[in-house]
């Protein structure tokens, strides 16, 4: 398996596992099975397009931006999916919710990234 499918399947399991235990954690947080695949799938997507775009343009070496910027990433990734997804689907309800389903992602995401070391490097 080359590097890259396997840099994509740890990210597909990470954020079905994270999504799911945020939708396990959070009752304001429903989805629905067979939204569920394509929320994994959309939020992957996402994730990899939008780091991508970010690592081109954000100085790669200032901590603080990489911590704030992933969270708000995290955040425009959820509501995105939450934009493509129907309310029956995909739903989070309340601040509460979304900002721990967000830290939830988005701490699935920093481990994902010490996992995945064999990721692809960014293009200089």
């Amino acid at each position: 398996m080359t590097a890259l499918l396997k840099s994509i399947a740890i990210s597909l399991t990470v954020n079905a596992l994270s999504l799911a235990f945020a939708a396990w954690i959070f009752r304001s947080f429903n989805i629905r099975f067979g939204w569920f695949v394509l929320a994994v799938v959309l939020v992957t997507l996402l994730t990899v397009t939008l780091r991508e775009i970010v690592i081109g343009t954000v100085n790669r070496f200032a901590r603080g931006y990489t911590i704030a910027g992933g969270l708000v990433l995290t955040a425009l990734v959820l509501l995105l999916t939450e934009l493509v997804v129907p309310e029956t689907g995909f739903y989070i309800d309340g601040w509460g919710t979304w900002i721990g389903v967000v830290l939830i992602v988005w701490a699935a995401g920093i481990a994902y990234g010490e996992v995945d070391k064999k990721a692809p490097a960014p293009r200089k």
